[in-house]
């Protein structure tokens, strides 16, 4: 088991948005989708934010916006690159970087704001919020994992944080990128368990 106390612990909930995890989603063809469906990852994460309110812990979400008038000038994620944003209403384009409906956050969450930047900690408050919140322990959940969410992680290593990956709340764009994450990356850096695993105390 993996133990944390409630009142320093964190979740955060990495880019769980339409555009990675929905059937409609611009990038559903990526493969996380197929990954997060193949691991139960969404109904995992799920109960970790039910987990993380029965026990008052703070969820923070992490949302990417693609600005495409920038997307091209700074070479941002090449596979983002080769999206028509042209051809994308305001109502498409809302949707497509809104939460998906089983993980959508509740007023009393907190939302980050990423601009065309994988680190949640780049140009953002994230680290503001924790430190007002008196949080050192981040428990990760999201997409994508060898992407966004590792970016992020190393990030809050980076910073100090005490890090703990829930692995079977996270998804990748295969299973093979997945466990290196998981079995490689993630162990150096702090402590990987499943949500079954995850103990809180007070």
């Amino acid at each position: 088991m993996t133990g944390i106390n409630r009142e320093s612990a964190a979740l955060i909930v990495v880019d769980a948005q339409n555009f990675i995890l929905n059937e409609k989603g611009l990038n559903a063809e990526w493969g996380v989708l197929k990954h997060a469906k193949d691991t139960d990852m969404i109904e995992n994460t799920k109960e970790a934010i039910a987990k993380a309110r029965e026990y008052s812990i703070p969820i923070i979400y992490l949302k990417v916006i693609l600005r495409p008038q920038t997307l091209h000038a700074i070479g941002f994620w090449k596979p983002l690159l080769e999206i028509d944003f042209s051809k994308i209403s305001p109502e498409e384009e809302e949707f497509q970087t809104g939460f998906v409906e089983e993980l959508a956050p509740r007023s009393e969450d907190f939302i980050v704001v990423k601009y065309n930047a994988m680190n949640g900690f780049f140009n953002t408050d994230l680290e503001q919020i924790l430190k007002g919140l008196k949080r050192d322990t981040l428990v990760f959940t999201g997409a994508i994992t060898n992407l966004c969410l590792e970016t992020t992680v190393r990030g809050a290593f980076d910073r100090g944080y005490n890090i703990i990956v829930l692995s079977n709340c996270t998804a990748s764009i295969n299973a093979e990128l997945q466990k290196f994450s998981i079995e490689v990356v993630f162990p150096m850096l702090g402590e990987v368990c499943t949500l079954g695993e995850l103990e809180i105390v007070s």
